[in-house]
């Protein structure tokens, strides 16, 4: 008697795959040319800054060794 007193308690893990597509549908995704602009502006900022560290080595590998 007590079973059919019993509220069915909702699936939390379908609602929460439910919500998940809901949310996904909300989602804006960029085009493939602001990815691909992105993406360039990342990788030369990356070998920027790289150059930039080199530099920084050398001049302090350069101090180092006129010190020493």
């Amino acid at each position: 008697m007590a079973e059919a007193t019993k509220a069915k308690k909702p699936n939390k893990i379908a609602n929460y795959f439910r919500e998940l597509k809901a949310e996904f549908k909300r989602i804006s995704w960029p085009s493939f040319k602001q990815v691909r602009n992105n993406t360039g502006v990342v990788l030369a900022f990356i070998v920027l800054l790289g150059v930039f560290i080199a530099i920084v080595d050398l001049i302090f590998t350069y101090a180092l060794s006129f010190l020493g």
